[in-house]
């Protein structure tokens, strides 16, 4: 894999992401750059000042949200970005908003699932799905269904990254884009030409991280 390269936000010059170009294989597809967005999650201050910029989009449009739904490690963010959209606004200046933050359970077959104590945070109610990074939106897909399974509503997609600009009609608040990341492609697993020109396969990459393939 070649050198890591940083990218900054340019709203934010505190909030950033990290790129290493090489030949990673997800779930559903094949990808020349790992994106890694564990500052994002992880660390304090980059989760605060990130969280800030998500809410913009949903505060500006005054789009209501009940339940942030978090996928891959991001319930950190996510009670960050539930602080900010139930902060006070020129618009709402006493909001009476009690906003849920949760992540989703896996049975054996890979679906999405929620216990009994939890199915109230998702019926009834307007959800956000939060994500660090998109490739093909499969799992935001899944995550649609399931939201919609249980009796809510999906009406915001958010991620730190994502190549794709909607899901399932659903325009993706995003704070990266592939335009931060020229040359960034999502190729279809059965048809990768970094496997047709027999690039080795770096690791294996997913939500949380990645691993080094061992040969």
């Amino acid at each position: 894999m070649n050198n890591i390269i940083t990218i900054t936000s340019e709203r934010n010059d505190r909030v950033f992401i990290h790129a290493t170009e090489g030949h990673f294989v997800t779930a559903s597809s094949h990808i020349n750059y790992y994106v890694g967005t564990s500052d994002i999650k992880h660390n304090h201050d980059v989760s605060v000042d990130t969280a800030m910029l998500m809410a913009e989009y949903y505060v500006s449009r005054g789009i209501e949200i009940d339940t942030v739904l978090c996928l891959y490690e991001t319930q950190a963010l996510g009670a960050y970005l539930a602080h900010e959209l139930s902060r006070p606004t020129m618009m709402a200046p006493n909001p009476d908003s009690n906003i849920y933050v949760l992540g989703p359970e896996f049975d054996t077959m890979g679906n999405m699932i929620f216990r009994d104590n939890l199915v109230k945070m998702i019926r009834g109610k307007k959800v956000l799905v939060l994500i660090s990074c998109i490739t093909s939106g499969k799992t935001v897909e899944r995550a649609i269904e399931s939201v919609s399974y249980y009796g809510g509503t999906v009406v915001g997609i958010t991620a730190a990254f994502s190549a794709a600009k909607e899901v399932n009609g659903i325009e993706v608040n995003t704070i990266f884009t592939q335009e931060d990341l020229p040359g960034y492609k999502v190729y279809d697993k059965h048809s990768c030409p970094l496997c047709d020109a027999d690039v080795p396969v770096n690791a294996i990459a997913n939500g949380h991280g990645y691993s080094k393939f061992e040969y």
